[in-house]
């Protein structure tokens, strides 16, 4: 879908009041967009039902005291969306995606501690038919997770 067709200005316009302020009343933000709240409601269902937005409470896994890794993993043998599939559903792992370049998929996950990282790489995510090799990163600082993107602001 492309992005035209999935939000037109005003869907923007309350996407980008969401992000502002994620708590914010929908009565407020029709009110400052000139809208009824029906109308901002049902845009909210649609845009939601379309997996365009989620509201959701974003947590600091670093905050937590949980360990934060990237894992770059490279296919073969098995098409790239087969093994995405099966690594997506691991309760650690938090983003998935299929991607060009030096990986076929890149992974974010948080695990309680480097023995949680450990097992999650070597006795799950390395036995996934398919899997040919991985790198692990770990994170030590985020410095940046705004979840704003291009067209909302």
């Amino acid at each position: 879908m492309s992005r035209d067709s999935a939000v037109d200005d005003t869907d923007r316009a309350i996407i980008a009041a969401l992000q502002a302020h994620g708590r914010r009343p929908v009565t407020e933000i029709a009110r400052d967009l000139g809208l009824a709240e029906a109308t901002v409601r049902q845009r909210l269902r649609r845009l939601e039902r379309r997996n365009v937005i989620q509201v959701v409470a974003v947590i600091a896994p670093l905050q937590l005291g949980l360990r934060r890794v990237l894992i770059g993993v490279r296919v073969r043998g098995r098409t790239v969306a087969d093994v995405e599939s099966r690594l997506r559903v691991m309760p650690e792992v938090d983003y998935a995606a299929i991607t060009t370049g030096a990986y076929d998929i890149l992974l974010m996950a948080a695990c309680d501690d480097e023995e949680g990282v450990a097992e999650l790489v070597t006795e799950r995510i390395r036995t996934v038919p398919g899997v040919d090799s991985l790198d692990v990163v770990t994170i030590l600082r985020e410095t940046k997770d705004a979840y704003r993107y291009a067209g909302t602001d």
